[in-house]
């Protein structure tokens, strides 16, 4: 520090005598700024190195297994976004859409009768719910013979015994042998009695046979009720239907088939390879006749017109001083005499171990090109502090 203020006092000395010697010698005599004190009046720079990315990369691989049937691209040609890369064998593939949907047509007939039948169908469901209401109403009329049967079997036993004490009689008087008005008397108490024993028999047998009716009768009448309730079920589904609050077989028939259609057809798709954006075929292993397996790396798709600087040399002390959009300097290895500008795009937000040093991951967008870049050159990057 004292060295320092010893050589401004000197130099500060000089200047006095050389300016009382006159202007020109003073213009002549004037010190120049030492490379010390240049460095303080330049701008800090941050160096690192880095390596030359695509702006967009991705690999492809089939999604499906199979023999490759046709390849219409070459390594480095550029393709639109959608292009078709490679395709497979996909006769087993056409094949299966071709019958699913031809499914579908037949479920989209079968919902399109349904429909047009369905006003029919609530109209028959409506007429065999009244002609049940109707058969169980003329049920319900029948008369209870329990009661009457009752009485018919008790007067058919009076019937019995006054039969039997008539015949007691008659025979009584044979064995007496009277003769006239007491004998014909009681042969006619005795028919009158065998005369009505007959009538309550035959009664009694009505009745029984009036009672087998009635149960007849009442298994018909559960018969009714169960296909009342049954066409009220359906009654209340079809309408259901034609409001649009329930779905019929036949719809979800049709979105079975649609489910069907859908999935052959993504079979179907997976059986081509597409470029997902526009950009330049890095990379093609795949030949016609040549076999894949699903998942294998065969195509590696970069867009070559926009280019990144990917470094990992910032440390956690450099890393603070750099913002996005700050401008870089970036010259290449491999093309020294090149010189472009770039600007900070991203600043990683995790840290990765580097060396033992803690880095983050910068990436640098580059704001010019040249042909002669390829992927992977080795970049030396200043960040630029003002």
């Amino acid at each position: 520090m004292k060295k320092q203020m010893m050589v401004v006092g000197l130099l500060g000395l000089a200047s006095l005598v050389l300016a009382a010697c006159g202007g020109s010698t003073a213009a002549a005599a004037t010190p120049t700024a030492t490379t010390e004190e240049q460095a303080t009046v330049n701008p800090r720079v941050i160096s690192a190195e880095g390596r030359l990315e695509p702006g967009q990369a991705v690999e492809l691989s089939f999604g499906v297994g199979g023999e490759v049937a046709e390849v219409p691209i070459k390594e480095g040609d550029r393709v639109k976004v959608g292009a078709v890369i490679a395709r497979l064998n996909s006769a087993a593939q056409r094949n299966a859409v071709t019958q699913v949907e031809a499914a579908w047509a037949v479920a989209l007939a079968n919902l399109a009768k349904y429909q047009n039948d369905l006003p029919q169908q609530i109209a028959a469901a409506e007429a065999e719910i009244k002609a049940a209401n109707a058969q169980l109403a003329a049920s319900a009329v029948q008369r209870d013979r329990s009661v009457e049967l009752t009485q018919a079997q008790a007067a058919l036993a009076q019937g019995v015994y006054a039969q039997q004490q008539a015949q007691t009689a008659y025979d009584r008087v044979l064995e007496a042998k009277k003769l006239g008005t007491t004998e014909e008397t009681a042969r006619l108490a005795l028919d009158n009695a065998i005369m009505n024993a007959q009538a309550a028999q035959a009664r009694v047998n009505q009745l029984k046979q009036g009672s087998a009716i009635d149960r007849a009768d009442g298994a018909q009448l559960a018969a009714a009720a169960a296909r009342r309730d049954a066409a009220q079920a359906r009654l209340d589904q079809l309408k259901a239907e034609a409001e649009g609050k329930a779905e019929s077989t036949f719809a979800a028939a049709v979105k079975q088939a649609e489910a069907a259609v859908q999935s052959a057809q993504t079979a179907l798709a997976e059986t081509e390879l597409h470029a997902p954006f526009a950009g330049t075929i890095a990379q093609l292993n795949l030949k016609p006749g040549e076999r894949v397996t699903p998942g294998a790396i065969k195509v590696v798709l970069a867009d070559l017109s926009r280019w990144l600087i990917a470094t990992d040399d910032l440390t956690e002390a450099k890393v603070p001083l750099i913002q996005i959009g700050q401008p870089v300097q970036i010259t290449f290895d491999a093309v020294p005499e090149l010189r472009l500008l770039g600007e900070v795009e991203s600043i990683g937000a995790v840290s990765q171990l580097k060396g033992g040093d803690v880095t983050y991951p910068v990436k640098i967008k580059l704001i010019d090109t040249d042909a002669r870049l390829r992927w992977g050159m080795t970049a030396a990057v200043d960040f630029v502090q003002p």
